[in-house]
Parts: C-alpha cells; structure tokens; sequence
C-alpha cells in the first residue's frame, strides 16, 4: 500500500467537539447519530483506553446504518465486516503499527465503498485515511459517564455542527 494520503497521525482538527454521554446506553446513542452522517469512504479512528466505550460507540453507527446483529469487538479476527451495511469494523489492539493493518487487508475496505471503523487506531497511524474523523472516548468523573472527543481534518466541520446541538 502507498503511503502517499496517508495522515500519519490520528487527528489532526483545531476545533475538537466534546460530547459528555453519561451512561454507554448514550455513548451507543452518540454513535448512532452520527451514522446518520456517515458516507462510503468514511473512516473513523477511535482511540481510548479498554473499557472506554470503543465498541460501544461502533454498535451504535452499525444501528444507526441499519443493522440489528451482534457487534463484538473483533480483536482476534481483527477485522470484521457487515457487508450489508458496508461497514468495516477493525480492531488494531493486536498490531503494532500501520504495515500490519495493511497486511491484514485494510486497504481494500478504504476504496471509497466502505465506512471504516479502526479501534486502536493510534497504533497504526500511518495506515490511516487523509480526513478520517478521530473519536477519543475517556473516562468521565462518574463509573459510566465518557467525554467522547470528535476531531478532524477535511469536510468534518459542517457534518458535525448539526449533531453537536443535539447533544449539548
């Protein structure tokens, strides 16, 4: 795979949003909102610690682009596909950098027909789309609550402006 429209890094916005979710019932609930926004060739970079809600996160765009079956994280398989809703949901925990994302086929789903979702995505930063929005999920003061940051490059800005005044 050519490096070239390759990032290199996770994120790269000047204007983060953070969305608060106090319960995972509405970090799913975030994800789902924001499928409704999502296009082929849309790749997502998710970045937390384990526990944070990665998963979660991505059970609620697969809902919201229609799917109804069981989203597990695909840590061992690495890369798991709903291929009727065209959605690629990668877990990158077990690699260490971005040529074994490629080796496990990555490239193939980035083709512009896909929506991608990379879990651990900070391990293989040099496997990532140019303009992929970067979802960081942290802990938040209370046992359920995440502050879940978007960032991005690119066109990301006007998408997400109308998402964010229905969670604030």
């Amino acid at each position: 795979m050519s490096k070239a429209g390759r990032t290199g890094s996770t994120c790269g916005s000047k204007t983060p949003l953070d969305i608060r979710t106090p319960s995972a019932a509405e970090t799913e609930e975030l994800g789902r909102s924001l499928a409704g926004l999502l296009a082929p060739g849309d790749a997502l970079a998710l970045v937390g610690p384990i526990g944070a809600g990665k998963t979660v996160f991505v059970r609620g765009i697969a809902r919201g682009l229609g799917y109804r079956g069981l989203v597990t994280s695909p840590t061992f398989a690495i890369i798991h596909l709903f291929e009727d809703i065209r959605l690629c949901h990668v877990d990158a925990f077990r690699l260490s950098c971005g040529e074994d994302l490629e080796k496990a086929g990555i490239e193939e789903y980035l083709d512009g027909s896909w929506i991608c979702a990379i879990e651990w995505a900070d391990l293989v930063r040099d496997a990532l789309p140019e303009g992929c929005l970067c979802v960081s999920i942290t802990m938040g003061a209370g046992e359920d609550e995440r502050i879940v940051t978007l960032e991005s490059g690119g066109g990301w800005a006007a998408r997400l402006a109308n998402m964010a005044r229905g969670f604030s």
